[in-house]
């Protein structure tokens, strides 16, 4: 394994290549902001702002978001601050909500502080672009957002951060090369495995899902290319070394890959996607072969009405802690009705079978005493509202109840089977 030194060197010439790009493309474009900007109104502030060079503060995005800083440049600058609190029923000693490693403890959490520094690859053009962008987040998100060899060391120990509840983590820093229709980035990404994700505002739960805490990986580091063959197909496909990791004990190649097709007005679309390599397995010091497979259905019947259905399967040689093959899969349902401009109201119900007990449990660097093996199924029912009384703020009402059915009392400090949250979030993007 040679070459991954040489290939890591690149990656991070190219990353300080786009830091320094982004420095003085910013310093180019963006106009100063005058001293008494903050006490104007957005209508003025965006004038004051958008005076003499054409780029707006405070103006509203695509989305409707208004943000504090132009986004009409070549490089963007946008983020949010997300955080809630949840009341577990049964009042743990511990405060943790069973074996959780997501929204985990019954306090108020900053979650995110979340910044994105981003250059897009042209609209509209088939000739080619250069583009990229850098996440950074601090806040109590950032565990689950750690890669080996940056945020942790190679064998998996903290370096970056050494607090149990906050911390630093830089969960996308890459380049892209290409147009709209075929692209190639290199560098630090999200994967493209599961339905939820690490940014809060793509979730419309606060709490996350089994599948989403224990079932795949949370980010890459290598290539992968994507191809958006028409309206309908696109293509998505690279190597990245493993799980979660830039340099590990054992560096080796991972395959990552997906296909989605896309009904006409987006009414529903079918993907599949897969990633397969060598990860540490359950017996010390070993690595074998480990496969997460995922498909999500997603269906509109009718404007204000969405359905999404995600299978996932993985399996691992040598998983067991025992030895022999060990296996995850289950099933998310999650239904969306949007009531007003501002309200919609959801549903999820989750199924997760750990059949060896080797994936679900409490994370012990985090202080969680709900420590896995808990071999058997966890459910899970959530029924939430998303508020929006401002297209920067959004309100997340949920209740949820959790069960197991099987070896263990994953819950209440290991003395239940079953647990019941209150929570609320509320999310200020900018």
């Amino acid at each position: 394994m040679s070459s991954v030194p040489l290939v890591r060197s690149r990656l991070m010439t190219c990353l300080s290549i786009l830091l320094l790009s982004t420095a003085e493309a910013m310093a180019d474009t963006v106009p100063a902001i005058p001293q008494d900007l903050t006490a104007l109104t957005p209508i003025a502030a965006a004038q004051a702002g958008s005076s003499g060079s054409g780029a707006a503060f405070f103006q509203p995005d695509r989305t409707g978001v208004h943000r504090l800083l132009p986004q009409d440049g070549p490089i963007r600058v946008r983020g949010w601050v997300d955080g809630g609190y949840t009341f577990n029923t049964a009042s743990p000693t511990s405060h943790f909500n069973g074996p959780y490693n997501a929204v985990d403890r019954d306090i108020a959490q900053l979650n995110q502080l979340y910044l994105i520094i981003d250059k897009p690859l042209q609209e509209n053009s088939r000739g080619w672009d250069i583009g990229g962008r850098l996440d950074l987040m601090w806040g109590y998100d950032y565990f689950l957002t750690q890669s080996n060899g940056v945020e942790r060391r190679p064998n998996g120990s903290q370096h970056w951060n050494n607090g149990q509840n906050y911390g630093i983590a830089m969960p996308q820093a890459y380049l892209e090369v290409g147009n709209q229709t075929f692209s190639v980035k290199v560098g630090h990404f999200y994967t493209i495995i599961g339905y939820e994700g690490v940014p809060s505002i793509n979730n419309f739960f606060y709490s996350k899902s089994y599948s989403y805490q224990f079932a795949g990986p949370f980010t890459h580091w290598g290539g992968l290319a994507t191809w958006n063959i028409d309206k309908h197909w696109s293509l998505q496909g690279g190597v990245v070394n493993g799980w979660d990791s830039m340099d590990r004990v054992h560096d080796q190649a991972t395959f990552l890959g997906s296909v989605k097709y896309t009904a006409d007005e987006n009414r529903w679309s079918l993907s599949f996607a897969m990633a397969s390599g060598n990860e540490p397995t359950a017996v010390s010091n070993n690595f074998d072969t480990r496969t997460r497979l995922s498909a999500i259905f997603t269906v509109r019947p009718m404007d204000r009405l969405e359905y999404v259905f995600h299978h996932h399967y993985a399996f691992q040689e040598d998983g067991k802690l025992g030895g022999g093959t060990a296996r995850w899969y289950g099933i998310d349902q999650y239904l969306y009705y949007t009531l007003t401009d501002q309200w919609k109201a959801g549903l999820r119900f989750e199924w997760m079978r750990d059949e060896a007990g080797t994936r679900v449990g409490g994370n012990p660097a985090r202080g969680n005493l709900n420590l896995a093996p808990f071999p058997g199924s966890f459910y899970s029912l959530s029924v939430g509202a998303n508020y929006r009384p401002h297209p920067n703020v959004l309100i997340r009402p949920e209740i949820r109840s959790d069960w197991f059915d099987g070896q263990g009392n994953p819950y209440n400090d290991q003395t239940d089977k079953h647990q019941y949250l209150f929570a609320i979030n509320a999310n200020l993007q900018f």
